[in-house]
C-alpha cells in the first residue's frame, strides 16, 4: 500500500487520543494503588510499586504539552496539522518504548523487595495489561472505522507474509534488549545487598520466564492480527474470514474457559478451592473479552463498508463501550475492595463487605443489559436491511430469558452453578452469531478495490 497523508493524519489523531486515555487510566487506578501502599506501608522504598504509572502519567503529559504547544505556536493550517499528526505518531512508540524499559530496569529490584504486608493489589505492572486491553481496543476500532491496518505498508507486498516475521524479529530484538537492562540491573542491585545465591538464582530465573512468556504470547497475537487484516484486506465478500475467524477463537476460548469451571466445580474440594481455580484462569477471560471486541470491530467495519447503517454502528459501540467500562471500572472497584480488605478480615465488617459485593454485581448487570440491548439492536438493524428473517426479532426476547433465569439462580444455586450456567448461556448466544455471520456472508460480494 502507497503513502497516504489522509492515513498518517488519523494515524495521529489515533496516536494523541491514545496518549490521552492512558494517562487518564494511569492517573486513576495509580492514585488507587498508591494510596493502597500508603495505607499499607510507611516505606517509601515501596513507592516503586507505581512508577509505570508515575512514568505513563509523566511523559504522556510531556508529549500533550508539547503537541499543544506547536500546534497554538504555528497558524493553523493543513501542513501544522499534518506536522502535528507526525508528531503524536513518533510520540506515541517513545513513550510506550520509555515504559518499557523503565519496567525492565525496575523488575529485578520489586522482585527483590517483594511486596509490602497487606498488599495484594497485583504486580507492579498491572497497568500495562490494563491498557493493553482499552487503549489497544480503542486503537483497533479507530484503525477499522478510518479504514487503517496496521501492516499498511506491507498489504500489497506479495511477500506479505516475510515482512511480518521480520517485524516479529524485531520485535525479539527488543525484548532481548530488555532482558538486557533487566539483567543489568539485576547485576547493579544484586551486588549491593547480601548474597543470597539461591534466591537470586530463583529471581534471576523469574526474569528469564516472563520475557520466555512474552514473546511468544505478543509474537503469535501480531502474527494472527496480521493474518486478519490481510484476510479481510483481500477479501471479496461481504464479511471476510477475519470475522468468521475472531468470532471462532472466541467461542473456543469460552468453551476452555466453561470447561474449566465445571472442573473445578466437580473437582475441587471446597467451594474455595473452586473458586480459587476459577479465578487462576481470569487471563483467559480477559482473552475472550478481548477477543470478543475484535469481532465485532471487524464484523461492523466489514458490514458498514458494503452497506451504511447507523443504527448498526451505533449498537456495535454501545457493546464496545460497555465491556470496556466494565472493565476499567472493575479494576478500580478491585483496587478499592483491596483498601478495605484489612478491615473486612480483622473486624469482620459485614456491612463493607455487603456493599462491596453488592456494587461488584451491579456492575455486571449493568454490563450485561447493556450488551443485551446492543445485541438486539445489531439484530434489529440487519432484520430492516433484510439480511436476516424477521423471524430473529424474537431472539431478544430469548436474551431477557436468560437473564431472568440468571437471576433467578442467584437465588438458589451457588456462586460457581451460576458462573457454570451464565457461561453456558453466553457461548449459546455466540453460536447464534456464528449463524448470523453465516447467513450475512452469504448475502453478496462487495466491489473490488
Amino acid at each position: 500500500m502507497f503513502y497516504d497523508e489522509r492515513i498518517e493524519k488519523a494515524k495521529g489523531r489515533i496516536s494523541r487520543n491514545a496518549i490521552i486515555l492512558s494517562v487518564v487510566i494511569s492517573a486513576a487506578l495509580g492514585a488507587i494503588r498508591l494510596t493502597n501502599i500508603l495505607k499499607n506501608t510507611d516505606q517509601s522504598q515501596y513507592l516503586c510499586l507505581v512508577i509505570l504509572e508515575a512514568v505513563i502519567i509523566l511523559g504522556g503529559s510531556v508529549c500533550l504539552l508539547i503537541g499543544f504547544a506547536r500546534g497554538k505556536t504555528r497558524p493553523r493550517d493543513e501542513r501544522t496539522v499534518f506536522e502535528e499528526s507526525c508528531f503524536y505518531n513518533r510520540a506515541a512508540p517513545v513513550l510506550l518504548k520509555t515504559v518499557t524499559l523503565v519496567f525492565a530496569f525496575f523488575l529485578p529490584i520489586v522482585l527483590h523487595r517483594g511486596l509490602p504486608n497487606g498488599y495484594t493489589d497485583g504486580g507492579f505492572n498491572r497497568i500495562l495489561p490494563v491498557l493493553f486491553f482499552a487503549v489497544g481496543i480503542y486503537v483497533i476500532y479507530e484503525f477499522r472505522r478510518n479504514d487503517i491496518y496496521f501492516n499498511y505498508s506491507l498489504m500489497e507486498d506479495e511477500h506479505y507474509y516475510r515482512g511480518v516475521f521480520k517485524n516479529i524479529g524485531r520485535l525479539a530484538l527488543y525484548i532481548l534488549c530488555l532482558f538486557a537492562v533487566s539483567a543489568i540491573s539485576f547485576t547493579l542491585f544484586a551486588v549491593t545487598k547480601e548474597p543470597d545465591r539461591a534466591l537470586l538464582s530463583r529471581q534471576l530465573l523469574q526474569i528469564a520466564g516472563y520475557y520466555m512468556t512474552v514473546l511468544p504470547e505478543l509474537s503469535l497475537l501480531y502474527l494472527l492480527y496480521s493474518f486478519l487484516e490481510k484476510t479481510s484486506y483481500t477479501s471479496t465478500r461481504r464479511l471476510s474470514r477475519a470475522t468468521a475467524i475472531s468470532l471462532g477463537i472466541t467461542v473456543l476460548l469460552y468453551a476452555v474457559y466453561t470447561l474449566i469451571t465445571v472442573s473445578a466445580d466437580a473437582l475441587a474440594g471446597s467451594q474455595a478451592q473452586a473458586v480459587q481455580a476459577v479465578s487462576a484462569a481470569s487471563s483467559l477471560a480477559f482473552c475472550i473479552d478481548f477477543a470478543l471486541l475484535i469481532f465485532l470491530t471487524y464484523f461492523s467495519y466489514e458490514y458498514l463498508k458494503v452497506k451504511r447503517n447507523k443504527l448498526l454502528s451505533a449498537a456495535c459501540l454501545t457493546v464496545l463501550l460497555s465491556e470496556t467500562l466494565t472493565f476499567l471500572i472493575g479494576e478500580a472497584w478491585s483496587g478499592i475492595t483491596v483498601l478495605f480488605l484489612r478491615e473486612m478480615i480483622e473486624y469482620d465488617d459485614y456491612t463493607v463487605k455487603s456493599l462491596l459485593n453488592a456494587g461488584k454485581t451491579v456492575l455486571q448487570d449493568l454490563s450485561g443489559t447493556a450488551d443485551m440491548i446492543g445485541f438486539s439492536l445489531m439484530i434489529l438493524a440487519l432484520v430492516k436491511d433484510k439480511t436476516i428473517r424477521k423471524a430473529n426479532l424474537a431472539v431478544p426476547i430469548g436474551f431477557v430469558v436468560l437473564g431472568g433465569v440468571e437471576l433467578f439462580l442467584r437465588t438458589q444455586t451457588g456462586y460457581l452453578e451460576v458462573k457454570i450456567y451464565h457461561s453456558l448461556a453466553e457461548i449459546a448466544v455466540l453460536i447464534y452469531w456464528c449463524v448470523l455471520v453465516a447467513c450475512v456472508e452469504k448475502r453478496g460480494t462487495v466491489p473490488e478495490r
